[in-house]
């Protein structure tokens, strides 16, 4: 029997690793249409405003290599002025733009998603998930989310400075010691280290938003989870981000045939496909394709935590011990009103 996914019980389960992505791609088939537009309301906006600042900007770059090209090809002599000044006033507005969208897009895709599925969670099994229900759920969790993102760019800043510190203290006492080579060597060897350390926090950390989301802990108190969940299965998850990350850029690479259109259209100046207007409709295309298929990780994560919750606590046979004899009964509306013997009303 298919699994519908409206259930608590659909959800806690042990999964291998191909069950798990096999879950992603089933959950978005049973609810591709009310997630569908939960995503429309709440993502699509922030995804539209990254495709206008990247049109902005491809449509200056892609110009100005037309240009440059369609004057070699006639054998203009370049002009001796910078050749970037448009690129500077439009193009890095642009890039400015995409930048806030794609930000604002990517928070708004991370907590539609995790308040769906923690509205499907809630609900009866019935009950479809409107976008009120998630917008209620997203809203109380704003603040979650910004504090999550501060957190990230804080602790790597943090990290880097620690990083340069080291490495500056380290070749300090090597010349001291009068061997600055070796002080500055030993120094790069924790290069590698700091990035190995950081890509195992990266993975465990990929935790954080279910965690976050589905477990109403604190900030600190739910990345402390993240590393008691992942305990033993690092690679997996590792794997199964790489995978589902790799199935999603297959699947936007549809949404990228407009704008690799476009640019070959820009670059060879040829009529119709050289439009400003079209680069901008073929980046908004792309955006909102890339933005959108980024729930297939997003998704596959979240199984991925409930998978380890159910390895770890049983989350999903507490539920159904807890429902053994609370079976429905049986509906009993002919036997209300007539016994075997009677024909009933006609």
């Amino acid at each position: 029997m298919k699994n519908t996914y409206t259930t608590p019980a659909d959800f806690w389960q042990e999964r291998d690793f191909g069950a798990k992505i096999s879950a992603a791609f089933d959950f978005i088939g049973a609810h591709w249409r009310t997630l569908g537009k939960c995503l429309v309301y709440f993502v699509l906006p922030g995804a539209l405003l990254l495709g206008i600042g990247l049109g902005m900007f491809t449509n200056t770059m892609f110009n100005l290599s037309g240009n440059a090209l369609a004057a070699q090809r006639a054998g203009a002599v370049p002009r001796a002025s910078n050749p970037f000044a448009a690129f500077s006033a439009l193009g890095l507005g642009g890039l400015g733009v995409a930048m806030l969208g794609a930000i604002l897009a990517f928070l708004l895709l991370v907590g539609t998603v995790h308040a769906y599925v923690r509205a499907r969670l809630r609900l009866p099994a019935a009950t479809p998930v409107t976008p009120t229900e998630v917008w209620a759920e997203l809203r109380a969790r704003l603040g979650r989310m910004l504090g999550v993102v501060g957190l990230f760019v804080g602790g790597y800043l943090v990290l880097a400075l620690v990083l340069v510190m080291v490495i500056g203290g380290i070749a300090g006492l090597g010349k001291v010691l009068g061997g600055s080579g070796a002080g500055v060597a030993f120094g790069f060897i924790l290069i590698p280290v700091f990035y190995c350390l950081l890509v195992y926090a990266s993975i465990a950390l990929s935790l954080l938003f279910p965690v976050l989301w589905l477990e109403d802990r604190g900030l600190f108190a739910s990345v402390g989870r993240c590393f008691q969940l992942i305990k033993g299965h690092w690679w997996a998850t590792f794997g199964l981000i790489l995978v589902a990350t790799f199935l999603q850029s297959m699947l936007a690479i549809v949404f990228a045939i407009p704008q690799y259109a476009v640019m070959f259209g820009k670059m060879l100046q040829l009529p119709g496909l050289n439009s400003d207007v079209l680069g901008l409709v073929a980046q908004c295309v792309y955006a909102v394709g890339i933005i959108f298929t980024y729930s297939l990780p997003l998704l596959a994560l979240v199984f991925q935590y409930f998978n380890l919750v159910e390895r770890r606590e049983g989350q999903g046979l507490r539920l159904l011990v807890s429902q053994l004899g609370q079976g429905q009964a049986a509906p009993l509306p002919l036997a209300d009103h007539y016994r075997p013997d009677e024909e009933g009303e006609y």
